[in-house]
């Protein structure tokens, strides 16, 4: 009889206590967020994630630091050699296809996506995933898709976002584990004024008020986990600082990939050496250096999608041919620009974390983006696939 009240009154407190909810994670984009912006104004609802959770000095963006490898290197903890985004822009010779952020074929064509993203590793331990926009998750990547997704609409007001995100991690029924958001318009403010502008003071703020929204939609919720990134930083450019091509070579004997500040191209018939050796005599304001000789430390060259030369633009500076700068006009370039070597500051990235899984005022020095996949699905409980990241090198963030 003692036997057995001792036996009930267990089932009566464990059996008939909630069911502990499983760990969800949103993951958030605000692109062209550099890191020190949390710096230039009031950012209240920014400061009280941190104070409660975790961030860094600094993301480092992988290289090129440009929108699109960098938000799938971030999706899959691959760099661009092995992920296959090389670039916004990209010429594959095996597929003799092109590649750019406004072809919408190519964007929703799988064949250009290497590597599996973390809405993948979500839907094939069976839980669910569902993105509002983010890189790569709008193409059929291993023929699979994600249980929701959205195909890109810069129109979709920036709540609206966030709402549909959480209605769909918050409902009875089939509850989203990893979802994603994105937010375009700190980048687009960026580049249009630069990085120490007024408007971009103002969408730092826009931002922080998304945060508080956001923060006002989950107050009750115990299970969410929210990590806050960018995909690159930005740098000021100006017209005093161009590098024009025809200065040093023929551009009629190249055919431009990828665009400045990472200018890649590739040489007609078989002058690409020659054409090598006179930037190489004459760099100055950029760097230069043949397929082959790409610095590792890129973790580039060793994809076919690369092209034979790349030149790499000093802080600030841009790269282009004659034609193409008279064309914008002599106020051009002005604003802000990415895509500069991922070793600068400037380029790194915003990192706010907070949630369950994650420990509270912690703060990292700058680590690589790449990173960041092994933490996702360390905190969703599922293996993750093969990656160049390492957990350990960030490990402390979670609990």
């Amino acid at each position: 009889m003692k036997n057995f009240l001792i036996a009930l009154s267990v089932l009566i407190l464990f059996g008939c206590s909630p069911e502990k909810k499983q760990p969800q994670l949103l993951l958030i984009s605000f692109d062209g967020f550099r890191a020190d912006y949390l710096t230039k104004t009031e950012t209240p609802n920014f400061d009280r994630l941190i104070k409660n959770g975790a961030t860094a000095d600094g993301l480092i963006p992988i290289f090129p630091t440009k929108t699109f490898p960098n938000h799938y290197a971030i999706a899959t903890g691959l760099y661009p050699e092995n992920n296959g985004l090389i670039g916004n822009n990209m010429y594959d010779p095996e597929m003799d296809a092109r590649y750019s952020m406004g072809n919408r074929e190519a964007v929703e064509n799988p064949d250009w996506y290497l590597g599996e993203p973390i809405w993948n590793t979500v839907e094939k331990a069976g839980k669910k995933a569902g993105t509002m926009f983010w890189i790569g998750s709008e193409a059929p990547i291993q023929n699979m898709r994600p249980s929701h997704w959205k195909s890109y609409d810069g129109s979709i007001p920036n709540e609206a976002r966030i709402d549909t995100v959480l209605k769909w991690m918050t409902r009875e029924q089939d509850p989203v584990d990893f979802g994603t958001l994105y937010f375009s318009f700190v980048d687009s403010q960026g580049h249009r004024y630069g990085p120490d502008s007024e408007e971009v003071i103002e969408a730092i703020e826009q931002a922080d008020e998304l945060v508080g929204y956001l923060m006002e939609k989950l107050e009750s919720n115990e299970s969410i986990n929210l990590m806050i990134v960018s995909d690159h930083g930005m740098i000021e450019v100006s017209p005093s600082k161009k590098v024009t091509l025809d200065d040093f070579i023929d551009v009629n004997k190249i055919e431009i990939i990828a665009y400045s500040p990472a200018l890649m191209f590739n040489v007609e018939g078989e002058g690409e050496q020659e054409v090598f050796e006179s930037l190489k005599r004459n760099k100055v304001n950029f760097k230069v250096y043949l397929k082959e000789d790409i610095p590792d430390r890129y973790h580039l060259k060793n994809n076919s999608r690369v092209p034979e030369i790349l030149m790499v633009a000093d802080e600030g500076y841009t790269i282009n041919t004659k034609q193409f700068f008279e064309s914008r006009g002599s106020d051009y370039p002005s604003g802000g620009a990415h895509g500069f070597d991922n070793a600068n500051p400037k380029m790194d990235a915003i990192f706010v974390a907070y949630g369950p899984a994650f420990n509270e005022e912690v703060k990292l020095g700058r680590f690589e983006n790449i990173h960041l996949y092994e933490v996702m699905a360390k905190i969703l409980n599922i293996e993750p696939a093969p990656n160049d990241g390492n957990f350990d090198a960030v490990s402390e963030i979670l609990k």
